[in-house]
């Protein structure tokens, strides 16, 4: 008698060419899973990258412009002007748009603005690139983060976090790059072009493997004033407030953490310098383990104690002001602050009601101001008070965003967006 489980002999053929199907269309799904990873990996690292090596080369490329505090203020307005209107023309553009074709423009714009920042030696010549640049920066953070979000839902892995410690360690090789090149005599310009070549090469590899998923089958039928109104819901307005809460935090501490280090810690000027990488580096570490964490606790217990880590590390730092406790606090206030922006973006892009796209272009719009106003904020309390008052402020955002955070919904990893 036939077993109930023998496959009929002239089955054989169709069962093995089914399985061996399925078996390669699978390895297709890896493969491509695995290309989108590393192409978000590396837009994500030439950000960091041609940030850092901007910021690295400050002093000589003011030096090179002849620019006096006054002027060199305004140079810094210029890029925070092409901030401003590459997150208006996102929110426009977002969700009627392929996020890769966005991804691409903005690149390209940061090759575009190179040369024009390695050659700059005048005023115009430099705030037309840094123009040119922030804009560039902006769309393209915008788009690969939402990729990012879009990648996670697609392949069902968590990613997100990760992508923002490729951007953190690429800041801190850009950093060393940049030093190096000082040290070595590189000029500014020959910098900045290696800097953008490399950026280049690693666009026209990877171009292509970036996801390009539709966007909306039915946005270009709504109403751009009713897309907008449907961005502003009651989840996305706390995640958007989030966004400023942590880009105030962290843009305060970049700002003014080696300048506390001096003035009320009585640290030299090298170990000054060091609190803000080992910030950076606090950042770097939880971020490569945020997924981990992420997988055990739910996200609004998570973004909770991370905002309150936070406020701890600052009130160390305030508290005892000493190098050793300066350090210890700042690496604190990294810790906690580490992973909250990749948490609300992955949050943002995951919305029912909304596209990731527009989720994400929401959470932007909160985030840019945080960061413009962190150093002046800071600096006009300091000068009515003093630093150690100023950066109390810090601690008021820390509890603050904590007790915001318990508004937070949790939204699963596989829950599929309303497209691009």
């Amino acid at each position: 008698m036939r077993s109930f489980n023998q496959v009929p002999q002239g089955r054989c053929p169709e069962i093995a060419e089914i399985r061996l199907s399925r078996k390669k269309s699978r390895s297709e799904s890896e493969s491509e899973a695995l290309r989108a990873r590393i192409a978000i990996c590396l837009l994500f690292a030439a950000l960091g990258l041609t940030n850092a090596a901007w910021s690295s080369r400050i002093p000589d490329i003011r030096q090179n412009v002849g620019a006096d505090n006054a002027t060199w203020g305004l140079v810094g307005a210029s890029s925070a002007v092409g901030d401003l209107v590459a997150i208006a023309v996102t929110m426009v553009l977002i969700g009627t748009t392929r996020i890769r074709k966005l991804t691409r423009v903005g690149a390209l714009l940061m090759l575009l603005s190179g040369p024009l920042l390695a050659g700059a030696s005048a005023f115009v010549a430099l705030a037309a690139g840094l123009v040119i640049w922030g804009f560039g920066a902006t769309l393209l953070a915008t788009a690969i983060n939402t990729q990012g979000v879009s990648a996670e839902t697609t392949y069902d892995r968590r990613m997100v976090p990760f992508f923002h410690a490729c951007y953190s360690c690429s800041v801190l090789v850009g950093g060393l790059y940049g030093s190096a090149s000082a040290a070595l005599g590189v000029t500014p310009g020959v910098q900045l072009a290696i800097s953008t070549a490399t950026f280049g090469l690693l666009l026209l590899v990877t171009a292509n493997w970036l996801p390009d998923d539709a966007p909306q089958a039915d946005s270009s039928h709504t109403p751009l004033r009713e897309r907008l109104r449907n961005r502003w819901g009651p989840q996305l307005r706390v995640l958007a407030l989030l966004a400023f809460v942590a880009s105030f935090i962290e843009g305060t501490v970049g700002q003014w953490s080696a300048i506390y280090a001096t003035d009320s810690a009585g640290a030299n000027a090298a170990v000054a310098a060091g609190v803000y990488t080992a910030f950076t580096v606090a950042i770097l570490v939880v971020r490569l383990v945020g997924d981990l964490i992420m997988q055990r606790v739910a996200v609004r217990t998570f973004l909770q104690w991370s905002l309150l880590i936070a406020g701890l590390g600052i009130a160390t730092v305030i508290l005892w002001p000493s190098t050793a406790t300066v350090i210890v606090g700042f690496v604190l206030a990294g810790v906690g602050i580490g992973c909250v922006m990749p948490a609300v973006i992955r949050l943002a892009g995951k919305q029912p009601d909304v596209s990731a796209g527009e989720g994400v272009s929401t959470v932007t719009l909160g985030q840019w101001p945080g960061f413009l106003l962190a150093s002046p904020v800071i600096g006009v309390v300091a000068g009515a008070t003093d630093l150690r008052t100023a950066l109390t402020l810090l601690i008021v955002c820390g509890v603050g965003g904590a007790l915001l955070a318990r508004k937070v919904r949790q939204v699963e990893l596989h829950q599929e967006p309303r497209g691009t």
